[in-house]
């Protein structure tokens, strides 16, 4: 028999009561004649002062029963092991608690990492078209204009990939009169490039930096970037409609690392196959990479978006074959016409 005091929830006072355990109660009783049995299931322990143990009922708010700290033992078979992290975790242990945490937290960052990988290629090409579009409509005058220097860029994208420019899937190559060094893939096959990016070049590091670009494009990187940043939701947004000041966000959409060395791999392959030598794109990007810090306009845009390291730049430069003779990606006529592309943009600034 256990000594208790049992607050009622009813009175303000406590009852002295003497406390019995049944097979699945918990038998009280009172001189007088009172005596209550509270089913086990309904029975919480509560917070305690030091020495001892306060029980509650779940189906009464105020009930309270305070008994000696030594009466744990002899309720323990009544009511279970004491919570210490929660119902869950004190069922299964601490340790198998933490390993099915790990497990679980590793699916789901799993998942968000591959699912844009599995969604990216079911996404109508048309909707990405149109979205694509309206960002390169979004940069209004700053679209560079010259007919002879779109035919040099467009001529520089034939030689990288041919036929690339060409029927319903077709690149669509844009220069920017922007004063920063910066490439891009856009969504639905569109490419921009800043005027830096053409000045500050060769015909030959341009081939290499278009072909990266092109790969982008090909495998649906940009669309696996955009859920990537922005989510599902706001891509849905994005291809009704809701481009606007998305336009500069997704110029400065960054690739994961399997993206980008496989964006290098496609432009390798397809500087080879133009007998285009990598190795003015190697010393471009080694020279940008070196960059990395300095004062934002050079290298800062490109680099936010093109993350740059020392072995990107020696892939290309491993691809070189001293045996190989290479072929200008341009003409000088045409590198001339490419180099003045932004003439006319510059004009109406």
């Amino acid at each position: 028999m256990i000594e208790g005091k049992l607050y009622d929830g009813v009175t303000a006072h406590p009852h002295d009561v003497r406390v019995s355990v049944g097979d699945s109660t918990l038998d009280l009783a009172q001189d007088g004649g009172w005596s209550d049995s509270v089913d086990a299931t309904l029975l919480k322990r509560r917070d305690a002062p030091a020495g001892k143990l306060r029980l509650g009922r779940t189906d009464l708010p105020g009930w309270r029963l305070l008994l000696p700290a030594e009466a744990e033992p002899e309720l323990a078979a009544l009511l279970g092991r004491p919570e210490r992290y929660g119902r869950w975790i004190d069922r299964i242990g601490l340790v198998p608690a933490l390993i099915a945490g790990g497990v679980i937290t590793a699916t789901v960052v799993g998942i968000g990492y591959l699912a844009p990988h599995w969604i990216a290629p079911h996404v109508p090409m048309s909707w990405e078209r149109n979205v694509g579009t309206a960002i390169v409509g979004d940069f209004g005058d700053l679209k560079c204009r010259d007919p002879k220097g779109q035919q040099a860029l467009e001529a520089l994208v034939e030689k990288v990939s041919p036929g690339a420019t060409k029927g319903p899937d077709a690149i669509k190559i844009a220069a920017l009169n922007v004063p920063i060094f910066n490439a891009a893939a856009l969504p639905g096959g569109y490419i921009v490039v800043f005027k830096p990016a053409i000045t500050e070049t060769d015909p030959d590091a341009l081939a290499g930096v278009l072909a990266h670009e092109i790969g982008h494009v090909r495998r649906r990187h940009v669309t696996e970037a955009l859920i990537r940043e922005l989510g599902i939701g706001a891509l849905i947004r994005l291809f009704a409609g809701g481009v606007g000041a998305n336009a500069e966000q997704i110029v400065s959409l960054s690739y994961t690392r399997d993206n980008e060395a496989q964006a290098d791999a496609d432009a390798i392959a397809a500087l080879k196959r133009a007998n285009i030598s990598p190795k003015p794109t190697a010393a471009l990007f080694s020279r940008l990479a070196k960059e990395t810090g300095e004062t934002r306009g050079f290298s800062a845009e490109f680099l936010q978006s093109h993350p740059l390291s020392g072995t990107r730049a020696g892939r290309f430069a491993a691809s070189f074959d001293a045996k190989t003779h290479y072929q200008p990606a341009l003409s000088q006529p045409e590198w001339d016409a490419l180099a003045e592309i932004c003439r006319d943009a510059s004009h109406t600034r």
